[in-house]
């Protein structure tokens, strides 16, 4: 998370604080939007060359990485489920926040951006709990 301080952000003083209040009300799903190298690469994701040369472009410990993914491969099939989703749903943005299968709100070089219902805890929990109660 910290080559992501948006990300961080959003969870910490968005999302996070409103699950707290509606975690029985929605199905809160994190996706990963890959990186360019993931995403130029999408098709090459279980290539160990490929998370080799990814975890060096960011920093990361290949052996902690590769522990982490290696349990039955269960790691990668995760990481390339989560892109899938993030690229079907057209989110290109670390932090987007999506609501009832829509953008709901961006956090982008440490601005909120596209929040047309706001982008404070109180608003995300009364989206929900709008929907929930529909």
């Amino acid at each position: 998370m910290s080559k992501c301080p948006d990300a961080r952000d959003c969870l910490r003083d968005l999302v996070v604080p409103a699950m707290e209040d509606v975690v029985d009300k929605a199905n809160f799903t994190l996706s990963f939007i890959g990186s360019n190298c993931l995403v130029s690469s999408y098709s090459k994701i279980p290539s160990r060359e490929l998370v080799e040369s990814c975890a060096l472009e960011h920093g990361l410990s290949f052996d902690e990485l590769n522990g982490c993914i290696s349990e039955e491969g269960k790691g990668l099939d995760l990481l390339e489920q989560s892109v899938e989703r993030s690229q079907a749903a057209g989110v290109t943005k670390s932090c987007t926040v999506r609501v009832d299968n829509k953008m709901w709100c961006i956090r982008d070089g440490g601005e909120w951006k596209d929040c047309e219902h706001g982008s404070d805890v109180q608003s995300l929990v009364k989206e929900v709990k709008k929907l929930y109660n529909r």
